[in-house]
């Protein structure tokens, strides 16, 4: 492979600069700040963040202890005179059980952070695309804009040809068609813009009314660790989830712990001779453990956790061999465009160039009529219409290739 995606340069090309569209003032801004803007204000990312503070606040939660038991019991309990007896008890899961929980809320946490940093490069990469496409599009526009104005002026001198008996009704009729068909394509070109203008203001979720800046070229140096991926590293994430999570479910195959402490009241005359009023004074302790005799629900939690953590495992391995081969992909796309946009720049947009001034001289010098001028008008414009579809198409596989690089 090449330099050429080791260092992307003339990149986000676009040859001319542009006004703002709507009659709202416009604030001009460059990509970087862009997706600044929205790393800070975008709304789903925040969102994203806040479940993030939840799994971290749920940590928290590992050491989750049952109620505290207290009973109270009143009757004949030591004799046949009324007695009292205030009881309180505490069963505990062993304390491995809360240590493997804590483990799993962590590990949950750790994935939710990694869930953040994948929004992130999601935004990034929206960003980018939408803001390249507002470009492409104004590109667009500044283009049937010259074509209009072309038309516009040509089509004035056909009306005074036409007029002076140097014409027919053709070539006035042509010229007419070709500029409504320019300012039909206008129209439709600016819906487009405004949807897309739109799509940027709520990628940034701002009030400000930005316009992206014209970019001559971007350059970046590229990652070549797909491991680095947000994705890749949350598939991993979860093989560690699933290994705390057998480790925690083993645990509660631990016998639980039971205390209890009581206090009792005897009233009459005790083993020892003395006479006890009815006022609790005998205390006692007692400790138990629960065993896991039935287990076969647990058994089976852990089972289910095995084949969960086999389920990440090949979740992982197919997530790393889709991302190769998008990146494989990505690099051919990209260099094909870049190869493409060359050629383009080295002979077509100047060859564009010569055939549009040789037609405007040759028509103005009666040497061709109307119908020749628009056809060799309308093959200047393909080329640099093409032109500019390539280069939209070379900033597309670009942003694809950074996001998978993790540079947008």
């Amino acid at each position: 492979m090449k330099n050429n995606h080791k260092n992307i340069t003339a990149v986000f090309i676009l040859l001319f600069s542009f006004a703002g569209f709507g009659l709202k003032a416009q604030t001009p801004i460059n990509l970087h700040t862009a997706i600044n803007t929205a790393l800070e204000n975008n709304r789903n990312l925040k969102n994203e963040k806040l479940k993030s503070e939840y799994s971290k606040a749920l940590i928290k939660s590992a050491n989750d202890i049952p109620q505290t038991g207290v009973t109270f019991d009143y009757g004949q309990i030591n004799s046949a005179y009324n007695d009292m007896k205030f009881g309180v008890s505490q069963n505990i899961a062993f304390p491995t059980v809360y240590k493997k929980q804590k483990n799993v809320y962590t590990e949950e946490w750790k994935k939710s952070l990694l869930n953040v940093s994948l929004k992130e490069y999601e935004l990034k990469k929206a960003v980018s695309l939408t803001f390249y496409n507002i470009l492409y599009w104004k590109e667009k526009e500044k283009l049937l804009n010259e074509i209009l104005k072309l038309y516009t002026d040509f089509s004035d001198k056909a009306n005074l040809r036409l007029k002076a008996g140097e014409s027919n009704i053709l070539e006035k009729t042509t010229a007419s068609s070709q500029k409504s068909a320019i300012e039909i394509q206008l129209k439709q070109l600016q819906q487009e813009l405004a949807v897309l203008k739109i799509q940027f203001q709520w990628l940034l979720n701002t009030e400000t009314d930005f316009i992206p800046e014209d970019s001559k070229s971007f350059a970046n140096s590229l990652n070549e660790k797909l491991a680095d991926h947000p994705l890749l590293k949350i598939w991993e994430q979860q093989k560690n989830i699933s290994t705390e999570q057998i480790a925690l479910e083993k645990a509660k195959m631990l016998p639980g712990l039971q205390l209890a402490y009581n206090l009792n009241s005897f009233k009459g005359l005790g083993p020892d001779d003395k006479l006890y009023n009815a006022t609790p004074q005998f205390h006692s302790a007692q400790v138990g453990v629960s065993l896991p005799i039935f287990s076969g629900g647990q058994k089976a939690r852990i089972e289910a956790a095995k084949v969960a953590q086999s389920v990440a495992e090949s979740e992982l391995k197919n997530a790393e061999f889709n991302l190769q081969n998008q990146l494989k992909k990505a690099r051919e796309i990209y260099q094909s465009n870049l190869e493409i946009v060359s050629k383009y720049e080295s002979s077509d947009l100047k060859n564009a160039d010569v055939i549009t001034e040789t037609a405007k001289r040759q028509f103005i010098g009666g040497e061709i009529n109307y119908l020749e001028f628009v056809i060799l008008v309308n093959q200047a414009v393909q080329l640099k219409n093409n032109y500019t579809d390539a280069v939209w198409k070379l900033n597309q596989s670009a942003i694809e290739l950074e996001y998978l690089t993790l540079n947008p």
